[in-house]
């Protein structure tokens, strides 16, 4: 699909006189924008739907609980897989002076409170001044100091063919499409794109989507929810076979994991 231009590109950088410029964007499904870099920090956010960031530096993804920082002057390109609204702000990186990790690109855990600011904050008209948005912005970064830094978990490709693929993985990890599926309909013989796919993020296909696999359901049972539901939900058609995986990936069963954690 061709590039899509955002309008947010054409935002007027040299009138802005306040530290924090926001918008708000509707893109469709499979929308890529053109490489580019700004001036100001990017914190990246969608409302609804999720966006990859790509950047030399490497790849992240931001779903609705998580943001991705670039830093002012960074060249990067993003990926929306499914419609999304992005709620993303440009921050004037001179009030993060001192702050090591805005120099460089990372995610952060979107807090509930951070996440309500941003929704509340994006739509509104632009500029402000020492009004109510005005003590919200500075709420705002105040608390973006605190958000905290997640680490990546697996390796992002860079290739856009397999960013579209480790996407889909990463919002849908039920879906069993092999890797014979994704060749054909990437355009590509399933020997190539196994190559491709090893040499862009260092193991197989197979390892790969067990690993997102046992790390997304490992959050869901974490947050109290049922062995049987996560393990469907998965892509296991038994609940002993998940269980098995789990054991191998983590070393113990959920249940003797999570009786650990919860000391019981």
């Amino acid at each position: 699909m061709e590039p899509l231009e955002a309008k947010s590109y054409l935002a007027p950088f040299d009138p802005v006189t306040r530290p924090v410029f926001w918008f708000n964007d509707d893109f469709p499904p499979d929308t890529w924008s053109k490489p580019h870099a700004h001036p100001w920090g990017e914190l990246a956010y969608t409302g609804h739907g999720c966006m990859v960031m790509c950047t030399k530096q490497g790849n992240w993804l931001a779903p609705p609980h998580r943001a991705v920082w670039v830093p002012a002057g960074c060249r990067h390109e993003w990926y929306v897989p499914c419609e999304a609204r992005d709620c993303s702000l440009w921050i004037d990186q001179r009030v993060l002076l001192g702050v090591e990790r805005f120099a460089r690109c990372h995610v952060m855990k979107v807090t509930p409170l951070v996440r309500e600011l941003l929704l509340h904050l994006t739509p509104q008209p632009y500029p402000y001044g020492e009004d109510a948005r005005g003590r919200q912005v500075g709420v705002f970064l105040d608390l973006l100091l605190e958000l905290p830094e997640v680490a990546q978990p697996l390796a992002m490709p860079s290739d856009h063919r397999l960013v579209e693929l480790c996407t889909a993985l990463l919002t849908t990890p039920g879906a069993a499409t092999s890797l014979a599926q994704w060749a054909k309909r990437l355009g590509m013989s399933e020997r190539n794109l196994a190559r491709l796919f090893r040499r862009e993020t260092g193991t197989s296909f197979r390892t790969w989507r067990q690993r997102q696999r046992m790390q997304t359901a490992h959050d869901r049972l974490k947050q109290g929810e049922s062995v049987t539901d996560v393990a469907l939900d998965s892509g296991y058609s038994s609940v002993s076979a998940f269980i098995s995986t789990f054991k191998q990936v983590f070393g113990r069963t959920p249940g003797r994991v999570f009786r650990t954690r919860n000391g019981r």
